[in-house]
């Protein structure tokens, strides 16, 4: 059985649906998710976006704060259309219903968080921004695109150098374009904020499919996971520090005291911080006790308590880093096209070179708002459909069922956060690959074979991915953003180690930054911000 669409979208978090709407006028648009819509990092999203749309702020002090977070490691042209196309992408959403809080006066407010040096996030119901934003979402895009949910991808379909469709476990879906929006891979490291959902699957598929990757040692991990009794509970939001929450030790002593950006830091240097009380036994906690209407201010933190028994009123809650997104992935141009001809990637999945070594707060959502109108616009001026395909019936390989031994994904989590996790050296890079290389056999052509449950095509992802970034984390000889190599400095595994990395990598882009700030161009988002606020 096959199909034939317009364009295939592979995942349904923001960027996967604001694609969807913006092309289901232009074409017929399958979307495909491995379970439900609203299974997805996009929906977990508490902070915001960020945006300069605020009088006193400016796309420039985005970008410089963007640049800053992620090292200089940026596709800078692509960094300043995002940070431009930030006011554009608030009005655009409110244009479709989007109600963004404000104050007394109906202007929106805007939060802080780490390392930016405004109040530039935008947000909803406080906490529950991405939830709002996908809601709204699908409703837009109701009958007006076909949905396939719990349908896994099992294989990109290719002829010479193009992409022609996706092979699922149900059915080939022929497009004339596929986009690729399933997220990120949290799910390979045992503590994670992300969803049961995010393991890499986009990223693999393209790999195998010959697409370039690209940066895939830069993983950012999250300073503060909720946790309970050893277990990640969820995240609670950067957001919460930037009102005031401040992380302690179990004897109540400010962690972050002496970073000049004490607990606004970068989430790389504060992860490191958390992680390295931790691995010497000792639990760090986020002091909420300075926050007014703590419970109203952020509604989805405490469902997460109450759900936990945990006792807000303590003004104490456990956090541990956990992976938290991908900075790498597939590599993309600027209208998101990959390697590949009629392959498209946008969202966390792809690698636009928008956050560097490590990406700076609220910024996820805008990328993938920001690109998915860019492949929309690519693809309504696009006329090169395809043609000639030969329909498959038969397309089920071998039956995999029984015929070998199959790695639990447990232990992949538990290598990958032993061995590649925030502190890394050379020797535990090579541990790790000795751990992968028995199970190799499983990575050569695994679609020749039918795959019978998402458990077994998850598994052979995270495989695959564990692989990829383990050989990424080796080639690296340095430590940047959310790759730290212990054996490639001197000083102890802490903060201040990566504050001189900060500090010279911030010397670096100076005049970069300052040349781009000297332009005087126009800002045309001024007319924007007014039309926002």
């Amino acid at each position: 059985m096959s199909k034939k669409a317009g364009v295939i979208i592979i995942g349904s978090g923001i960027a996967g649906l604001m694609t969807a709407h913006l092309l289901a006028d232009f074409c017929h648009v399958i979307l495909i998710t491995k379970s439900k819509l609203k299974k997805s990092n996009s929906y977990l999203a508490q902070g915001g976006i960020a945006a300069a749309i605020d009088r006193n702020d400016h796309w420039h002090h985005h970008f410089t704060d963007t640049l800053k977070a992620g090292y200089g490691h940026h596709d800078e042209a692509n960094v300043e259309e995002m940070v431009k196309q930030g006011p554009n992408i608030i009005a655009q959403l409110m244009k479709i219903g989007v109600k963004f809080d404000t104050n007394e006066q109906n202007q929106i407010l805007l939060g802080m968080e780490g390392a930016h040096q405004k109040r530039r996030i935008v947000h909803i119901n406080g906490d529950q921004t991405g939830k709002e934003i996908i809601k709204q979402m699908m409703v837009m895009v109701q009958n007006r695109i076909t949905i396939k949910e719990d349908t896994l991808a099992v294989q990109l379909l290719k002829r010479n150098q193009e992409i022609i469709g996706v092979k699922t476990n149900k059915e080939l879906i022929y497009a004339d374009y596929t986009i690729i929006a399933s997220g990120g891979a949290g799910q390979i490291y045992e503590n994670t904020s992300n969803c049961q959902e995010a393991t890499g699957d986009g990223m693999v598929l393209a790999y195998q499919a010959g697409a370039q990757l690209k940066d895939l040692e830069f993983v950012q991990f999250h300073p503060t996971v909720l946790m309970k009794e050893g277990k990640p509970l969820g995240l609670v939001s950067e957001a919460v520090r930037g009102e005031g929450g401040v992380l302690v030790t179990a004897n109540g002593i400010p962690l972050m005291s002496n970073h000049p950006q004490k607990d606004l830091a970068s989430r790389d240097v504060v992860s490191r911080a958390i992680h390295h009380q931790n691995i010497n036994g000792e639990k760090v906690y986020l002091d909420i006790t300075s926050i007014e209407n703590f419970r109203a201010r952020f509604p989805s933190i405490t469902k997460l308590c109450e759900k936990a028994n945990i006792q807000i009123e303590s003004g104490l809650l456990e956090v541990r880093p956990g992976a938290h997104f991908f900075n790498g992935g597939i590599q993309v141009n600027s209208n998101g096209n990959t390697t590949l001809n009629r392959l498209y990637a946008v969202g966390e999945v792809a690698c636009t070179g928008v956050h560097g070594a490590n990406r700076l707060a609220s910024n996820s959502l805008l990328e993938g708002l920001v690109f998915s109108n860019k492949i929309a616009n690519h693809i309504r001026n696009r006329r090169d459909f395809i043609s000639g395909i030969k329909i498959e019936t038969n397309f089920f390989g071998r039956d995999l069922e029984n015929q070998v031994m199959w790695l639990n994904k447990s232990q992949i989590q538990a290598w990958m956060s032993k061995y590649v996790g925030i502190f890394r050296t050379k020797e535990s890079l090579e541990i790790m690959l000795s751990k992968l290389r028995p199970y190799e056999s499983l990575l050569n052509k695994p679609t020749d074979y039918m795959i019978h449950t998402r458990e077994h095509l998850e598994t052979i992802h995270l495989l695959q991915l564990a692989f990829l970034i383990t050989e990424s984390a080796l080639l690296r000889k340095e430590s940047r953003g959310g790759h730290f190599r212990d054996d490639y400095l001197n000083s102890d595994p802490d903060w201040t180690k990566t504050s001189i990395i900060w500090k010279r990598e911030n010397e670096m882009n100076e005049a970069k930054i300052e040349k781009i700030q000297a332009r005087g161009e126009q800002d045309e988002s001024h007319q924007i911000k007014e039309s926002v606020r």
